[in-house]
Protein backbone atom coordinates (compact mmCIF):
# COMPACT_ATOMS: atom_id res chain seq x y z
CA UNK A 1 0.00 0.00 0.00
CA UNK A 2 1.71 3.27 -0.69
CA UNK A 3 0.73 6.44 1.39
CA UNK A 4 1.25 9.84 0.39
CA UNK A 5 1.87 12.48 3.20
CA UNK A 6 1.47 16.05 2.14
CA UNK A 7 3.55 18.16 4.57
CA UNK A 8 6.31 16.60 6.84
CA UNK A 9 6.45 18.98 9.62
CA UNK A 10 6.32 17.29 13.12
CA UNK A 11 3.39 15.13 12.63
CA UNK A 12 3.33 14.30 9.06
CA UNK A 13 7.15 13.09 10.09
CA UNK A 14 6.05 10.83 12.82
CA UNK A 15 3.42 9.23 10.46
CA UNK A 16 6.00 8.49 7.87
CA UNK A 17 8.24 6.78 10.52
CA UNK A 18 5.44 4.78 11.78
CA UNK A 19 4.54 3.73 8.29
CA UNK A 20 8.08 2.75 7.59
CA UNK A 21 7.44 0.11 10.41
CA UNK A 22 4.73 -1.06 8.56
CA UNK A 23 5.38 -4.42 6.32
CA UNK A 24 3.60 -3.80 2.74
CA UNK A 25 3.37 0.35 3.41
CA UNK A 26 5.78 2.67 1.47
CA UNK A 27 5.25 6.45 2.60
CA UNK A 28 6.07 8.94 -0.10
CA UNK A 29 6.37 12.55 1.16
CA UNK A 30 5.10 15.96 -0.69
CA UNK A 31 7.88 18.94 0.98
CA UNK A 32 10.30 21.98 0.07
CA UNK A 33 12.33 20.85 2.61
CA UNK A 34 14.89 18.58 0.68
CA UNK A 35 16.75 17.07 4.13
CA UNK A 36 13.48 15.17 4.82
CA UNK A 37 14.21 12.67 1.86
CA UNK A 38 17.38 11.89 3.52
CA UNK A 39 15.97 12.14 7.00
CA UNK A 40 13.11 9.19 6.64
CA UNK A 41 14.30 7.40 4.10
CA UNK A 42 11.92 7.84 1.94
CA UNK A 43 11.00 9.38 -1.62
CA UNK A 44 9.80 13.37 -0.78
CA UNK A 45 9.04 15.44 -3.94
CA UNK A 46 9.16 18.99 -4.61
CA UNK A 47 6.48 19.49 -7.35
CA UNK A 48 2.57 18.31 -7.07
CA UNK A 49 2.54 16.78 -10.80
CA UNK A 50 5.50 14.44 -9.36
CA UNK A 51 3.76 13.52 -6.19
CA UNK A 52 0.26 12.75 -7.74
CA UNK A 53 1.94 10.36 -10.53
CA UNK A 54 3.22 8.14 -7.40
CA UNK A 55 -0.33 5.68 -7.65
CA UNK A 56 -0.70 6.63 -4.30
CA UNK A 57 -3.97 4.39 -2.63
CA UNK A 58 -4.39 6.90 0.22
CA UNK A 59 -3.45 10.50 0.74
CA UNK A 60 -2.62 12.10 4.15
CA UNK A 61 -2.64 15.83 4.50
CA UNK A 62 -0.90 17.25 7.43
CA UNK A 63 -0.54 20.62 6.39
CA UNK A 64 -2.14 23.83 8.56
CA UNK A 65 -5.67 24.10 8.90
CA UNK A 66 -6.15 26.79 6.35
CA UNK A 67 -3.98 25.70 4.02
CA UNK A 68 -5.45 22.23 3.98
CA UNK A 69 -8.51 22.71 1.71
CA UNK A 70 -6.42 24.92 -0.91
CA UNK A 71 -3.78 21.96 -0.80
CA UNK A 72 -6.26 19.42 -1.77
CA UNK A 73 -7.87 21.61 -4.32
CA UNK A 74 -4.38 21.45 -6.14
CA UNK A 75 -3.56 18.21 -6.08
CA UNK A 76 -7.15 17.25 -7.42
CA UNK A 77 -6.56 20.35 -10.37
CA UNK A 78 -2.99 18.16 -10.54
CA UNK A 79 -4.88 14.99 -11.22
CA UNK A 80 -5.08 13.16 -8.23
CA UNK A 81 -7.06 9.93 -9.09
CA UNK A 82 -10.75 9.66 -7.55
CA UNK A 83 -9.48 6.15 -5.71
CA UNK A 84 -6.92 7.78 -3.71
CA UNK A 85 -8.20 8.12 -0.13
CA UNK A 86 -7.95 11.15 1.31
CA UNK A 87 -6.99 11.57 5.09
CA UNK A 88 -7.12 14.64 6.77
CA UNK A 89 -5.42 15.41 10.18
CA UNK A 90 -6.46 18.86 10.02
CA UNK A 91 -8.77 20.03 13.04
CA UNK A 92 -11.54 22.17 12.02
CA UNK A 93 -11.80 20.96 8.63
CA UNK A 94 -14.79 19.09 8.16
CA UNK A 95 -15.25 16.34 5.47
CA UNK A 96 -17.89 18.20 3.86
CA UNK A 97 -15.37 21.00 3.07
CA UNK A 98 -12.63 18.78 1.93
CA UNK A 99 -15.57 17.05 -0.51
CA UNK A 100 -16.61 19.83 -2.17
CA UNK A 101 -13.09 20.60 -3.70
CA UNK A 102 -12.86 16.49 -4.05
CA UNK A 103 -16.25 15.26 -5.03
CA UNK A 104 -14.96 11.66 -6.08
CA UNK A 105 -12.65 10.81 -3.50
CA UNK A 106 -13.54 9.19 0.29
CA UNK A 107 -12.74 11.53 2.99
CA UNK A 108 -12.12 10.66 6.37
CA UNK A 109 -11.29 13.94 9.20
CA UNK A 110 -8.72 11.84 11.66
CA UNK A 111 -6.31 13.38 14.73
CA UNK A 112 -3.42 11.31 15.75
CA UNK A 113 -0.45 12.10 18.02
CA UNK A 114 3.28 11.88 18.06
CA UNK A 115 3.67 8.56 19.59
CA UNK A 116 2.46 7.68 16.12
CA UNK A 117 6.06 7.64 14.90
CA UNK A 118 6.78 4.25 17.25
CA UNK A 119 3.50 2.69 16.37
CA UNK A 120 2.30 3.68 19.76
CA UNK A 121 -0.55 6.34 18.21
CA UNK A 122 -4.13 7.36 19.61
CA UNK A 123 -5.87 8.22 16.66
CA UNK A 124 -9.45 10.09 16.72
CA UNK A 125 -11.27 8.95 13.39
CA UNK A 126 -14.25 10.85 12.14
CA UNK A 127 -16.58 8.12 9.68
CA UNK A 128 -19.03 10.46 8.13
CA UNK A 129 -21.33 9.98 4.72
CA UNK A 130 -18.06 10.69 2.89
CA UNK A 131 -16.84 7.69 3.38
CA UNK A 132 -17.53 4.19 1.79
CA UNK A 133 -17.32 0.81 3.50
CA UNK A 134 -14.55 -0.45 1.77
CA UNK A 135 -12.75 2.33 1.99
CA UNK A 136 -13.24 2.78 6.08
CA UNK A 137 -12.36 -0.36 6.62
CA UNK A 138 -8.78 0.05 5.00
CA UNK A 139 -8.37 3.48 6.51
CA UNK A 140 -8.69 2.02 10.11
CA UNK A 141 -6.66 -1.37 9.28
CA UNK A 142 -4.21 1.76 8.43
CA UNK A 143 -4.66 4.09 11.22
CA UNK A 144 -4.63 0.78 13.36
CA UNK A 145 -1.01 -0.27 12.53
CA UNK A 146 0.09 3.06 13.97
CA UNK A 147 -1.81 2.43 17.67
CA UNK A 148 -5.04 2.64 18.91
CA UNK A 149 -8.11 4.13 16.83
CA UNK A 150 -11.09 5.28 18.55
CA UNK A 151 -13.93 6.20 15.73
CA UNK A 152 -16.06 9.09 17.12
CA UNK A 153 -18.74 11.68 15.59
CA UNK A 154 -17.36 14.07 13.92
CA UNK A 155 -18.55 16.88 15.96
CA UNK A 156 -16.77 15.26 18.78
CA UNK A 157 -13.39 14.79 16.59
CA UNK A 158 -11.92 18.31 17.85
CA UNK A 159 -12.50 17.15 21.77
CA UNK A 160 -10.78 14.09 21.23
CA UNK A 161 -8.35 15.10 18.91
CA UNK A 162 -7.19 17.57 21.37
CA UNK A 163 -7.03 15.42 24.66
CA UNK A 164 -5.46 13.06 21.97
CA UNK A 165 -3.00 15.26 20.05
CA UNK A 166 -2.27 17.78 23.01
CA UNK A 167 -1.94 15.35 26.06
CA UNK A 168 1.63 13.85 25.04
CA UNK A 169 2.68 17.46 25.99
CA UNK A 170 0.67 17.60 29.33
CA UNK A 171 2.28 14.04 30.25
CA UNK A 172 5.90 15.38 29.31
CA UNK A 173 5.67 18.22 31.58
CA UNK A 174 4.32 16.19 34.37
CA UNK A 175 6.98 13.59 33.92
CA UNK A 176 9.53 16.14 34.20
CA UNK A 177 8.44 17.71 37.27
CA UNK A 178 8.10 14.06 38.39
CA UNK A 179 12.10 13.66 37.20
CA UNK A 180 13.41 16.80 39.05
CA UNK A 181 11.59 15.73 42.03
CA UNK A 182 13.26 13.11 42.38
CA UNK A 183 16.44 14.55 41.55
CA UNK A 184 16.06 16.64 44.63
CA UNK A 185 15.52 14.02 47.09
CA UNK A 186 18.72 12.03 45.70
CA UNK A 187 17.80 10.23 42.97
CA UNK A 188 20.03 9.96 40.07
CA UNK A 189 18.32 11.63 36.88
CA UNK A 190 18.91 9.32 34.39
CA UNK A 191 17.50 6.43 36.21
CA UNK A 192 14.69 9.19 37.64
CA UNK A 193 13.73 9.11 33.99
CA UNK A 194 13.55 5.84 33.13
CA UNK A 195 11.42 5.08 36.50
CA UNK A 196 8.92 7.33 35.47
CA UNK A 197 8.59 6.55 31.75
CA UNK A 198 7.72 3.27 33.06
CA UNK A 199 5.53 3.85 35.95
CA UNK A 200 3.40 5.64 33.19
CA UNK A 201 3.34 3.26 30.97
CA UNK A 202 2.35 0.67 32.98
CA UNK A 203 -0.40 2.48 34.52
CA UNK A 204 -1.47 3.48 31.44
CA UNK A 205 -1.39 -0.11 30.02
CA UNK A 206 -3.36 -1.26 33.73
CA UNK A 207 -5.78 1.70 32.92
CA UNK A 208 -6.58 -0.23 28.82
CA UNK A 209 -6.63 -3.74 30.64
CA UNK A 210 -8.82 -3.10 33.40
CA UNK A 211 -12.59 -2.59 33.85
CA UNK A 212 -12.24 -0.01 36.89
CA UNK A 213 -12.28 3.69 36.70
CA UNK A 214 -8.88 5.50 37.17
CA UNK A 215 -10.82 6.62 40.62
CA UNK A 216 -11.17 2.65 41.27
CA UNK A 217 -7.64 2.63 40.07
CA UNK A 218 -6.06 5.27 42.58
CA UNK A 219 -8.56 4.10 45.44
CA UNK A 220 -6.05 0.48 45.25
CA UNK A 221 -3.05 2.45 46.11
CA UNK A 222 -4.10 4.58 48.37
CA UNK A 223 -4.14 3.11 51.78
CA UNK A 224 -5.21 4.80 54.83
CA UNK A 225 -3.15 7.07 56.46
CA UNK A 226 -0.06 6.19 53.96
CA UNK A 227 1.86 8.14 51.50
CA UNK A 228 0.11 7.82 48.57
CA UNK A 229 -3.49 9.33 49.73
CA UNK A 230 -0.58 12.41 51.22
CA UNK A 231 0.29 13.03 48.02
CA UNK A 232 -2.84 12.74 46.39
CA UNK A 233 -4.11 15.33 48.94
CA UNK A 234 -0.94 17.57 48.21
CA UNK A 235 -1.72 17.57 44.28
CA UNK A 236 -5.45 18.24 45.17
CA UNK A 237 -4.04 21.33 47.09
CA UNK A 238 -1.82 22.84 45.12
CA UNK A 239 -4.37 22.63 41.97
CA UNK A 240 -3.27 19.89 40.09
CA UNK A 241 -6.74 18.31 38.49
CA UNK A 242 -7.67 22.26 38.00
CA UNK A 243 -4.85 22.77 35.76
CA UNK A 244 -5.56 19.51 33.73
CA UNK A 245 -9.00 20.79 33.42
CA UNK A 246 -7.67 24.10 32.19
CA UNK A 247 -5.27 22.77 30.11
CA UNK A 248 -7.58 20.42 28.14
CA UNK A 249 -10.23 23.50 27.65
CA UNK A 250 -8.10 25.74 27.05
CA UNK A 251 -6.14 23.53 24.36
CA UNK A 252 -9.71 22.68 22.53
CA UNK A 253 -9.97 27.03 22.04
CA UNK A 254 -12.44 27.58 24.84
Amino acid sequence: MKVGIVGLGHMGTALAKGLLNVSGTTPVGLSSNAKKAQELSIAVFKETNDFVSQEMDALILTVPAKHTVNTLEKLVKAGLSSSVIVMSAAAGVSAEALHNVSNDNPIYPFIPNIPSAINAGTTALAVTEYGTGEATITVKELLESLGDVLVVPEDQLAIAGTVGGCSPAFIDVMMDAMEDAAVAQGLDRSKAADLIASVVLGSAKLAQSSDLSTADLKGQITSPGGSTIKGVLALDANGFRHAIHEAIIKASGK
